[in-house]
Order: structure tokens, then C-alpha cells, then sequence
């Protein structure tokens, strides 16, 4: 049997909604050509300023490492932050993980070192001030997972540099259902209007999102089903321990959305707490 698309999805909900205890939906991931081909519109969110992020990380930055000369995005997507941060840094550079999202930043960055790479193991060949991973970057992986690619990440940091987390969401801030809706139009005349839905599931987050693609050669219709992790906050923070990082926890750090700030320890020291960070 083919494997499902997402007009296999539209087909369904053409016939009606399945029941609250019918058989689960297949898992199902947005083509690639659609990813990379409308990343702009896709992930447009209104509710979002990265200028004004990149302001209040800066701020959380310098507060710790009031020398920082250089910082690495991973899953920096359409790289919204990047060009900001270039702003504020001699060196910025950005990981992609597939080949498609790399252009898109690359186009959107001049100059700007994007790397594709996944995250297991990545060894870039060199260390940064700052490894910053913010939203969904890792939020499909489970907990081992997760503790592992930390441990990636404080690799590529000097001792002494900061990793900035932005978990998708906790268990204490979670609601049962939340849905969302959005429109984004382009220059060029495209549209995109974005349906989405999460559901708690079996400690995880189920998100199921509906896109329509509209362009001078008619309407398409794509969908996506991701599940996203839910880690607390005590689970974030012996993940970062583990990784060799002491930590703060910023329940509003970043545009009113929790933080993670931890700071590499030198190889065989223990840890200790970090000075307090200014929470902006």
C-alpha cells in the first residue's frame, strides 16, 4: 500500500471527521518541495518578532559573556534570527538539516555560513561563544535522544560558552487542545493559509497541520503530522548537567516563553551554579 500523502488526508476529511476512538491517522510528513519552496510563508507567525528576540538573547548573552564574538544557530530554518544576530556579532553561522532548508537560508543570508548536517555527532571544526537551539529544533526527539545531541551541542562550545534552549513546550504550560489558523502572502503574489491542531498524547504533543498553497497555476492542498516531546523542567536540566553544562531556567526568557541557558564547564571540573541571568 502507498504510503499516505496529504490529499489522502483532504480525501478524508471530505467524507467527514473520524470518530474520537476510530483508528489514528497515519503519520505523515509535508514534501520536501513544499518546505523548501514556501519556507517563508509557511512559518510566518505574526505573533513572532525575531528582531525583538534577537534584542532580548543578546541582552542574556552578554550578561554571562560579555565578550562573545561568535554564535551557531542550530535549526536556524529560513534564517530570520540570523540576520539579525549579524547585527550584533562578527561571527554567525547557522545549521540546516536538510539540503532544501539550507538554501532557503542561504538565499536569505548572504555571506552567512550555512551548514546542512544533522545534529548527531555534527563536529563542525571549530568552537563557539554560543550554540543557540530555539522552538521545535529538537522537539521530536525522546529523552535519550535529546541528551545525546546535547551532548553534540556543548561539544562545539569553548568552556565557559552559553547553550540557549527554547523547549516547544512543557507539561506545565500545555493545554488539552489548541488549535491554530494563519495567512501569509508573499510579494510574488503566492498565499498560504495554515490550519493546525495539537493534541497531548502519550506525554507528547501530536500536531497535525493543513496547508494550502495558492500560485499563478492554481490550489494545492499538503499536510503534515509531527509529535513533538514533552520534557520538564527538571528533565531539561539534567540533560544539560549530563551534557557538562550547569544551567538556568527562565520561565519567560524568550517573548514570554521559557529559557534554558546553560554555560559549559571546563573538562573535570564539577559543576556549579551560574550566576543569576537577568531575566528581560
Amino acid at each position: 500500500m502507498p504510503a499516505p500523502t496529504g490529499e489522502t488526508i483532504m480525501r478524508r476529511y471530505d467524507r467527514g471527521s473520524p470518530r474520537p476512538y476510530g483508528p489514528k491517522r497515519p503519520e505523515v510528513t509535508m514534501p520536501v518541495e513544499a518546505e523548501s519552496t514556501y519556507h517563508d510563508l509557511l512559518y510566518a507567525d505574526d505573533s513572532r518578532d525575531p528582531v525583538a528576540e534577537v534584542l532580548t538573547m543578546m541582552r542574556i548573552i552578554r550578561a554571562r559573556h560579555p565578550r562573545v564574538g561568535s554564535l551557531i544557530e542550530v535549526g536556524c530554518g529560513a534564517g530570520e534570527r540570523l540576520r539579525a544576530l549579524g547585527q550584533h556579532l562578527p561571527l554567525v553561522e547557522g545549521v540546516a538539516s536538510d539540503d532544501e532548508t539550507a538554501v532557503v537560508a542561504r538565499l536569505a543570508t548572504p555571506g552567512t555560513t550555512i551548514h546542512q548536517a544533522g545534529l548527531t555527532g555534527l563536529d563542525l571544526g571549530r568552537r563557539y561563544d554560543v550554540v543557540a537551539c530555539l522552538h521545535d529544533g529538537l522537539a521530536e526527539l525522546p529523552l535519550v535522544g535529546y541528551r545525546e545531541v546535547l551532548r553534540t551541542l556543548a561539544g562545539l562550545l569553548d568552556p565557559g560558552g552559553l547553550l540557549l534552549l527554547a523547549p516547544f513546550w512543557m507539561p506545565d504550560v500545555a493545554v488539552r487542545r489548541t488549535a491554530g489558523d494563519g495567512l501569509s502572502r508573499g510579494d510574488d503574489g503566492r498565499t498560504v493559509v495554515r490550519v493546525s491542531r495539537g493534541v497531548p498524547r502519550d506525554g507528547a504533543h501530536r500536531v497535525e497541520r493543513h496547508i494550502l498553497l495558492a500560485e499563478g497555476d492554481g490550489v494545492r492542498h499538503t499536510a503534515d503530522v509531527r509529535t513533538l516531546r514533552a520534557f520538564g523542567r527538571r528533565e531539561h536540566l539534567n540533560a544539560l548537567a549530563a551534557a557538562g553544562c550547569a544551567a538556568d531556567f527562565l520561565p519567560t526568557g524568550l517573548a514570554g516563553r521559557p529559557l534554558l541557558v546553560g554555560v559549559r564547564r571546563p573538562a573535570g571540573r564539577p559543576g556549579t551554579e551560574p550566576s543569576p541571568v537577568p531575566t528581560f
